[in-house]
């Protein structure tokens, strides 16, 4: 059986469980997630690279948005972001995984590896402690001369016990000097929490056997599976019958549907039976839903192309993607007249990332219709980690301050709500907004807001950038 064919690997993981206990036991997440997986991915690569599974240099790419990530802890203080990017890297590490060893991949495999990549290693588990066990045995292997000065230890350890038991109570200074030097372990003792201890040595051995049984099972036996490209089961010839009469009804439909959009949202015709501002403020998120549903019926439809009929479906197919492209201006329209009544929230500013995302997709989507081979999956993967990083790293909840401060300006109204979220990005805005708010009632509850909110950093662990900043603005409260 190949990989982890010596101690090294266990030795690398073995540190790397420690210094996981040592990073996150017992404190928040912050600086400690990227001085964690700096040593990660650096352990993962070197295994990797010295058992000669990095069969696809490409993969390795995925480093830069884990790293980028996994630094959003220490920079900004985003709640929702610290849990979904946690995810996110998860799932970026199992692709990882997958995309260096595989030489070649299926899109539709990436679920059933990720499971695998997740639930196979529990099966290597025993493989662990046979491994852990051999290298031991190997490593510590007693000589004749060490024996013999082990077993002179436990000779002359008894007579050195009496003797100092003789000697302590001949003489009371000498008694005492023994009896400091045996205190400090007693001490030490005393003071160390065995729950805590305890709990760490857990932890400690949770994470090297089931990252030891994972590398095991990437090394020894996650090998690339015979895919034929002609496959096992013979494709049958496809009726585009239906395909075709799908695209077209769908294209009617929002051929009347968008043309409605331009004359009401573009040209402020929309009756006398509702105002504009009711008609625009509606359909946002039904609209984006429509327009995604829209992106996989193209994506779908194809598969079910043949030479007869390539021509027909790739003009309804851009068609359909015109048509699309009108209802996502729609939806963006929609929301964004929702905002200036409304104010902004998190989540209306991630709708509008949505439909910039689907908006850059749909290049690509084009792109895959007209040209017979092209990785479409590949490049809606590019578009969407490239998105979701900058989205990361552009502060929304400083955006969403900036955004509702400028809005009161113009308007004089505000809700104080959607600023006090309990995170450190906005306080600096928010500080600096104090001054300008007229309203006593919301004054009093913003100032009061800011005194009580407390971002001291005890543990270095938990440092962040943002929390800092936090800490220093308030500092200048009056």
């Amino acid at each position: 059986m190949k990989g982890m064919k010596n101690m090294v690997n266990l030795i690398y993981i073995f540190l790397l469980a420690i210094w996981f206990c040592i990073m996150y036991y017992g404190t928040k997440l912050g600086l400690s997630v990227i001085l964690f997986n700096i040593p990660l991915v650096w352990i993962i690569y070197k295994i990797l690279k010295k058992n000669n599974k990095i069969n696809n240099k490409k993969g390795l790419i995925l480093l830069i948005p884990i790293f980028l990530l996994s630094l959003t802890y220490f920079i900004f203080d985003s709640l929702f972001f610290k849990i979904l990017n946690f995810i996110v890297i998860t799932i970026l590490t199992i692709l990882l995984f997958i995309m260096t060893i595989r030489p070649t991949f299926k899109v539709i495999d990436l679920i059933g590896d990720g499971f695998c990549i997740i639930l196979n290693p529990l099966e290597y588990i025993g493989e662990v402690f046979r491994k852990v066990k051999e290298g031991i045995n190997k490593k510590i292997h007693l000589k004749k001369e060490l024996k013999k000065k082990l077993k002179s230890i436990l000779i002359i350890l008894p007579i050195i016990i009496v003797v100092l038991i003789l000697l302590s109570s001949a003489d009371m200074i000498f008694n005492d000097l023994i009896s400091n030097i045996l205190n400090i372990p007693a001490k030490a003792i005393n003071h160390i929490k065995f729950g805590n201890i305890i709990a760490r040595v857990l932890i400690i051995i949770a994470f090297f056997i089931y990252f030891s049984a994972l590398l095991l099972y990437l090394l020894s036996n996650y090998q690339e599976e015979d895919r034929d490209g002609e496959g096992i089961i013979k494709e049958k010839k496809k009726e585009t019958d239906t395909i075709k009469l799908l695209l077209i009804v769908l294209n009617i439909i929002y051929i009347i549907f968008d043309i409605i959009q331009i004359k009401s949202l573009l040209l402020h015709s929309v009756g006398s039976t509702i105002t504009y501002a009711e008609y625009a403020r509606q359909g946002f998120f039904q609209l984006m839903v429509v327009s995604l549903i829209n992106l996989c019926v193209i994506l779908y439809t194809k598969k079910y192309d043949n030479k007869n009929d390539n021509k027909k479906i790739k003009a309804l197919s851009i068609l359909l993607v015109f048509l699309t492209f009108i209802i996502i201006i729609s939806s963006f329209i929609r929301m964004y007249l929702y905002e200036q009544e409304f104010g902004y929230t998190l989540l209306r500013l991630l709708v509008y990332i949505s439909l910039f995302t689907e908006t850059i997709c749909l290049i690509p989507t084009i792109i895959y219709i007209i040209k017979d081979k092209f990785n479409i999956v590949k490049s809606y993967m590019i578009i969407i980690i490239t998105v979701y990083v900058i989205i990361n790293y552009i502060n929304i909840d400083k955006v969403i301050a900036i955004r509702n401060i400028d809005r009161y300006q113009k308007k004089n109204d505000i809700d104080i709500y959607y600023l006090m979220n309990n995170h450190a990005d906005n306080i600096p805005e928010l500080v600096d907004f104090l001054e300008e708010v007229k309203d006593k009632d919301a004054k009093k509850l913003l100032k009061k807001y800011l005194q009580k909110r407390d971002f001291e950093t005890k543990d270095f662990r938990e440092w962040n950038l943002a929390k800092y900043q936090a800490r220093e603005s308030i500092k200048n409260l009056k």
